[in-house]
């Protein structure tokens, strides 16, 4: 009895026998995830569509990464919307499964089916035409989508004009259903769309509660007990998230004496790095109520100062800064680009991160801390393991590109390809994303089709790999030859964590501070030659980094001389405790 007799039956076509094997293991263990996949394909075989979709909707939620839980639950969406094409409900849940896999194509027809059944499917229409892919196939096809997102936005801001409370409720799940995240990867300038998406986003969230809407005064502190300036830091990604390792220092190294720093954790499910930061605030929220709960919460512990690290991120988050929760309200570089909402008074980034045009970029108030504003501590672990412990070849030279893949635009590719024409043992090393399984493919065939436009065989310079634990990919750092930075959105861990293990970086700075990222640690570095002028002389850099070893050893040993300057670096912890100070009391 159990899930292997059930899977017997299920092939030999008997579902009533299968279904009898699956139950019990589901009855002593509801997470089972092949019980409920087995149970999911008996009702398949039954056309009991809606109980398979909700059988596997469990299972992806258990095992977000299998590509044939999703591609399975995808079928039984489709069929479920052939059975009911009235659905609009089934439709949009065929859209989700589409875009957790990276097919925003097939989401977008999805969602449009979705509004042709009820035009009124309040998350399909904030949704239709925002969706934007992580992997284009070339330029034309992401100004194709830009032109879809100019035109989803600005519907949206001409039809959204809530009246009421109630009225604006009704607007809440559309408005909780995506950010304007994928935007910033295109390598442009958004704050046109930022500042059209954040008024519409705080018009919607102010109707909804016009008591949170009205300005604060903090208290005087000669009415306070408790002197300090009252600082609070709201995120979802206060876990183990690049997030946390990057603007955590913030929080860690605030003077307790002068600031009384409270941590709201939104819309996450904690976990030990969560316990790291609860340790180091004076007060810990983790916000799992109702949103506006969540609001009314932060708001009711009377912040002086409230510091949104990454909005943009994640949905619940935006909304919370499109209210006033605080007499001022600024925003970090978690996510690299303007908020454009009104409610942000201040955005936070470094002095090495921008230009002199800078200001422009921004709706906020743009405040440059100290050199890349950021105090980071690298992860800390011995090298234990060697190329051959993930499959690489020790006489190759291997260049790391560990960014998302979203970083790599197609212009770009050539430069890969440049590289390994000059460079014949060159091998790239990418990483797939673990659930995106549509994106992995279209990345690799982009790839693939662009070595073999150049006369190179994919298979000789190509590698993929699985997505690592950050354990391994600080292992992976310490076994690489070069660091490739990504154009346009370059690293920001990952380049902090390349360089504690002395790897050199070859990066081509942008015009947008988040490609400026590594650019900034290099310069404080003084490693100015292994910044790029142009796509010529990063190649012409990469190539010498990987075939003139005297030289690469050359910056290896600079780096370890020089990186004591990156990291535990209090000085951006200072000035914007400077700032705060500043902005609450003159």
């Amino acid at each position: 009895m159990g899930t292997r007799e059930g899977l017997a039956k299920l092939e030999a076509g008997d579902l009533a026998g299968a279904e009898a094997e699956f139950l019990p293991v589901l009855f002593a263990n509801p997470k089972d995830v092949p019980a409920l996949h087995g149970l999911a394909r008996v009702a398949m075989g039954a056309r009991r569509f809606d109980v398979a979709t909700d059988l596997l909707g469990q299972a992806k939620k258990l095992e977000p990464a299998s590509e044939r839980l999703a591609l399975d639950f995808l079928e039984a969406c489709s069929a479920l919307a052939s059975q009911q094409p009235g659905n609009a409900s089934v439709h949009y849940a065929l859209a989700q499964g589409f875009l957790e896999l990276g097919d925003i194509e097939a989401a977008r027809d999805a969602l449009v089916a979705s509004l042709m059944a009820d035009p009124r499917h309040v998350q399909a229409r904030w949704l239709v035409n925002r969706l934007l892919p992580r992997v284009c196939g070339n330029p034309q096809e992401i100004a194709l989508w830009r032109r879809r997102t100019a035109t989803g936005i600005a519907i949206l801001d001409a039809t959204v004009h809530p009246a009421s409370p109630e009225a604006s409720a009704l607007e809440l799940p559309g408005l909780l259903a995506r950010t304007n995240f994928d935007l910033a990867y295109q390598g442009q300038d958004d704050r046109q769309f930022q500042e059209i998406y954040g008024r519409l986003v705080h018009r919607a969230m102010t109707a909804w509660l016009p008591d949170l809407a009205e300005p604060l005064l903090p208290v005087p502190f000669v009415f306070r007990e408790d002197k300090r300036i009252r600082i609070g830091f709201a995120s979802a990604h206060f876990t183990r998230h690049t997030v946390f390792m990057f603007l955590s220092g913030w929080i860690r190294h605030l003077d307790k004496s002068r600031f009384k720093v409270f941590c709201y954790l939104v819309n996450a499910t904690p976990d030990d790095w969560t316990q790291e930061i609860a340790g180091a605030c004076d007060e810990f929220r983790h916000l799992q109520c109702a949103l506006e709960d969540s609001a009314r919460n932060i708001r009711a512990d009377a912040l002086d100062v409230l510091i949104y690290p990454d909005v943009g991120m994640d949905a619940r988050s935006f909304a919370l800064a499109a209210i006033r929760l605080a007499p001022v309200q600024m925003a970090g570089m978690g996510h690299p680009v303007t908020t454009g909402l009104p409610s942000i008074d201040i955005f936070l980034s470094g002095e090495l991160l921008e230009t002199e045009a800078s200001e422009t970029h921004y709706s906020e108030k743009l405040v440059r801390l100290p050199g890349i504003s950021v105090c980071y501590h690298p992860l800390q672990t011995q090298q234990t393991k060697q190329r051959a412990d993930f499959g690489l070849d020790g006489a190759d030279t291997i260049y790391l590109c560990c960014q998302p893949h979203q970083k790599y635009l197609p212009q770009s590719d050539g430069v890969f390809t440049e590289i390994a024409g000059l460079v014949p043992q060159a091998k790239f090393l990418f990483f797939d994303h673990p659930a995106r399984h549509y994106d992995n493919y279209r990345f690799k065939a982009r790839l693939r089709q662009a070595f073999l436009a150049r006369g190179l065989d994919p298979a000789r310079h190509l590698i993929f790999m699985p997505r690592q634990a950050w354990e391994d990919f600080i292992q992976l750092y310490g076994l690489c030859d070069v660091f490739l930075d990504s154009f346009g959105w370059s690293g920001g861990n990952t380049s902090f964590e390349a360089l504690s293990r002395s790897l050199p970086i070859v990066t081509l700075p942008a015009p947008l501070m988040r490609g400026r990222q590594s650019f900034a640690m290099l310069k404080i570095l003084g490693l100015d030659e292994c910044i790029a002028r142009d796509a010529l002389d990063y190649v012409k850099i990469a190539v010498r980094l990987g075939t003139d070893q005297d030289w690469n050893r050359h910056i290896r040993g600079r780096i370890a001389q020089e990186r004591g300057k990156l990291f535990d670096d209090l000085t951006p912890v200072r000035a914007l405790e400077a700032v705060v100070a500043q902005a609450v009391v003159g």
